[in-house]
């Protein structure tokens, strides 16, 4: 009987020392800061840019709350979309895109965007090679685009 309740007191003493451990190690690692990630935003460059307005077939964008799809064909369609765009980035993000867009250039996939249009802020998210790059919209472009909306 003595040996049973001293091992029983030996293996209480060893849970309740591991269980202290455990702790210790937990209480470390929340006092570890992760810095925030930095994020750069920059403008389409001007070989895509040009690549789109010389060669550039078809636009299609359909819209993410309406389900509604537009196409703007041929280079004449490629260019007025271009004509929206403003040569700057936005200062800060939208929390919601509002449509996507799916450019062709020589009948041939080429990029991506989503656009994003709100009260404070419009731009489009091009989509490139795993890269992005973000243009502001004119007043012509938001004015088209909430007419589709």
């Amino acid at each position: 009987m003595r040996t049973f309740i001293t091992l029983t007191l030996v293996i209480m003493s060893f849970v309740s020392f591991s269980q202290d451990t455990i702790q210790k190690k937990d209480t470390l690692i929340k006092q570890v800061v992760i810095s925030p990630k930095v994020v750069t935003i920059n403008p389409l460059p001007l070989e895509i840019f040009n690549v789109l307005k010389t060669d550039g077939d078809v636009i299609e964008v359909t819209m993410y709350t309406s389900s509604k799809t537009f196409t703007l064909p041929k280079n004449k369609g490629m260019n007025y979309f271009l004509s929206f765009l403003i040569g700057k980035s936005p200062a800060k993000l939208n929390p919601k895109n509002i449509a996507y867009a799916m450019f062709m250039v020589k009948e041939d996939f080429y990029l991506d965007a989503e656009i994003s249009i709100s009260d404070e802020i419009s731009y489009v998210v091009f989509k490139k090679e795993g890269k992005k790059y973000y243009n502001l919209l004119n007043q012509k472009g938001i004015d088209f685009l909430k007419k589709m909306m």
